[in-house]
């Protein structure tokens, strides 16, 4: 069976769509055939991926990363060849608009899987909330066109319910995984620590992410001038890049900032830290805060979204109120000064990330493709909600209305 994956996030991209697509195709079982498709400024043409070259657009608020506007037909034409029986639409992009158009021409049902609460960064990142508005109902478009829709935790499965029970159906949980072998304590680095300045008495603190106001990154400045205020020695190290970055650095002078890491540098990164923190209060599953946790790091995040869900609170590592600076200065310090504690909840967080397989996450999603695959012959996307077979638990009728009132800032 082939599933036809349609993404604006190629893989040039370093974030946790790519990460989570990376896994899709390489955990893939036997009977499926999967195919990524994006567009990107260089042109990469393998079994499992296909980039088509494409001119590039800045996004607005956030000029560095750019989003690529394919060839339409020509889109349409690869993943005709192709020849699947199911797309996956994964993103609101160019190219997800373009997956609308090939759901037409081609009657083929689609799933939709929700990464990224665009309403909630375009209210962030703008300061209004007439643009979280209308970025919100803009998402209701491609996303309504979908037989299903998967969200990575139930925090925003329930966003994108809109509080509607009857409609509960309609969106289902497709967690996140982590491969415990490339994330690993067995990569602590001590020449990597001397580098950034850092003992067991002058702990690290980690950031691993976009560095960008939307992953609450106000909160930094403040936490580390606390703890230095109070006789806490510590080190905080951040690692990726974003429109934020250059007024971080002048709010941080003694952090460590390392631009964006790939492969064994970012595993030696995060093994090498002592405490992981992601104050932010947007993400819908942050496959970072895994990573960490399998590097054998206690982590640190908010109460709101998605990353609350990926860990063991008091076990693996510690569940703060979102915006909270002395909250999060009390348990940062904490943290900072007992050693015993840090081992103990790294310890936990091994043990919990060892639980949360890429396998057993994935399961749902494969599971769908196999659903919507067996379904009735195919129909037009104007009735794409009446494709799923009569035995899902999916009620056509109230489908669409879930959508009516999802992602409300």
């Amino acid at each position: 069976m082939r599933v036809a994956i349609l993404t604006d996030n190629d893989f040039g991209k370093v974030n946790g769509v790519t990460t989570t697509l990376k896994a899709v195709l390489r955990y893939a079982p036997p009977d499926l055939k999967l195919r990524i498709f994006t567009a990107c400024r260089e042109e990469t043409d393998t079994p499992g991926y296909r980039a088509l070259p494409a001119r590039g657009m800045p996004i607005p608020c956030y000029r560095e990363m750019e989003v690529f506007w394919p060839g339409r037909r020509r889109l349409r034409s690869e993943v005709q060849r192709f020849d699947p029986g199911v797309l996956h639409l994964t993103t609101p992009g160019p190219i997800g608009l373009a997956a609308l158009h090939i759901q037409r021409a081609l009657q083929l049902p689609m799933v939709g899987s929700f990464h990224t609460d665009l309403a909630a960064y375009a209210h962030l990142l703008t300061g209004s909330r007439a643009a979280g508005r209308l970025m919100a109902g803009f998402l209701r478009w491609p996303y309504g066109k979908c037989a299903h829709v998967l969200a990575p935790s139930e925090a925003t499965r329930q966003l994108l319910l809109g509080g509607r029970r009857r409609a509960a159906d309609s969106v289902s949980i497709w967690r996140r995984g982590v491969d415990t072998t490339a994330f690993a304590p067995a990569f602590r680095s001590e020449a990597l620590r001397a580098s950034w300045g850092v003992t067991d008495e002058r702990p690290a603190l980690l950031y691993v992410g976009r560095v960008s106001r939307e992953k609450g990154l106000d909160l930094l400045a403040p936490l580390t001038r606390a703890l230095t205020g109070a006789g806490h020695a510590h080190r905080l190290v951040v690692v990726g890049e974003g429109p934020y970055l250059e007024e971080l650095r002048a709010l941080l002078p003694d952090a460590v900032f390392t631009g964006v890491l790939g492969g064994h540098a970012l595993a030696a990164a995060y093994a090498s830290a002592d405490v992981f923190v992601f104050p932010s209060a947007t993400d819908t599953a942050g496959n970072v805060v895994l990573e960490a946790q399998s590097s054998g790091v206690p982590v640190l995040v908010t109460d709101k979204g998605g990353p609350q869900e990926n860990l063991e609170p008091d076990c693996s590592g510690l569940v703060l109120a979102a915006g909270d600076v002395q909250a999060w200065i009390a348990a940062t310090g904490q943290l900072v000064r007992e050693f015993a504690w840090r081992r103990t909840l790294g310890h936990g967080a091994r043990a919990y990330a060892e639980r949360r397989s890429w396998q057993e996450a994935l399961a749902p999603l494969y599971g769908w493709y196999r659903l919507l695959a067996a379904q009735s012959p195919r129909v037009s996307s104007g009735d794409a909600w009446l494709t799923v077979p009569p035995h899902s638990r999916l009620q056509p009728s109230s489908a669409p209305a879930s959508w009516a009132g999802a992602l409300r800032s």
